[in-house]
């Protein structure tokens, strides 16, 4: 019950304080014509982009802190993705922005901001691994620690596919199932993206794990699924630029067929990854678990 409690208050923290917040943060960019269309490396001002993106990362970080502390790290990595969901819902369209500098300058920048992105969510969820309670077994998939990164490196082929599983789902699924930059639409397709990702990816964590069960070899991590899907905000701009016709911006944004993985904002990406992934990661989870019931208590 006390657990129960806790859940909700936290999610009530990041959901109408720390959330809305970030929000405003996002919102607040002007972009290069002086419009509120802008993303952080796309607005009037680099160092004011630099600022906000840093400015809702530490929200997103306090949410996490609080609630992997209180709760469990899980839950510490949901609250993350709500406040960077709340980011991403206040950023400004991404075709909109590109429309005042359609150079290809401008996904450069966007590549380099979905990298930026990638960087601080991984540093992020490295705190909260430190900062979470040690007493759920669960958890253990979501976190980023020293044994983690070695047993990916003793498992490099897997945990290769797992990156490749990630960046490849949720850029096919984003691809068909957003079709315009606006921020609600950008956000379902980067969960919706995300969640089958996990569900793919948690297929082959299980059936790694259930292979090795006698060697007693640590299970593999979520955290390369969760990478591969964040890179989709570093490659979306990067294969706009290589793809036929990628350099006719303004043509697309008119026409309305800028491709899904173009349109979606870099706080989208991560808020996908970090609520989505673990998300389909659970349904697999629960699927074994009913599998494997019967046969305990036969």
């Amino acid at each position: 019950m006390k657990n129960a409690v806790w859940i909700w208050i936290v999610r009530v923290i990041s959901l109408c304080v720390l959330g809305p917040i970030a929000g405003g943060l996002m919102s607040s960019l002007q972009g290069v014509d002086g419009s509120r269309f802008a993303t952080p490396m796309l607005s009037n001002s680099l160092m004011s982009g630099l600022l906000v993106i840093l400015g809702v990362f530490f929200l997103a970080m306090i949410a996490g802190v609080i609630a992997s502390k209180a709760v469990s790290l899980r839950e510490g990595v949901l609250n993350m993705g709500l406040v960077l969901g709340w980011g991403a819902w206040g950023a400004g369209q991404v075709g909109e922005a590109l429309r005042a500098v359609p150079e290809s300058g401008s996904l450069l920048k966007l590549a380099f901001e979905g990298a930026l992105v990638l960087i601080l969510t991984l540093w992020v969820l490295i705190v909260l691994t430190k900062a979470s309670r040690k007493d759920h077994l669960h958890d253990e998939c979501v976190q980023l620690s020293p044994t983690v990164i070695s047993t990916a490196r003793a498992n490099i082929a897997q945990s290769m596919m797992l990156l490749g599983i990630g960046c490849a789902v949720t850029m096919v699924i984003v691809w068909l199932q957003v079709q315009t930059d606006l921020s609600g639409q950008a956000v379902w397709g980067g969960f919706i993206g995300s969640a089958l990702a996990g569900v793919a990816g948690g297929m082959v964590i299980k059936n790694h794990s259930i292979a090795n069960e006698r060697s007693k070899e640590p299970d593999l991590s979520l955290i390369p699924v969760m990478v591969g899907v964040l890179l989709g905000g570093v490659l979306g701009p990067l294969l706009a630029m290589v793809m036929p016709g990628g350099g006719k911006i303004l043509e697309s944004i008119a026409a309305g067929d800028m491709p899904g993985y173009l349109v979606m904002s870099s706080l989208a990406w991560a808020a996908g990854a970090l609520i989505g992934t673990p998300v389909g990661y659970s349904w697999v989870e629960s699927s074994v678990a009913r599998q494997h019931s019967p046969a305990q208590h036969a």
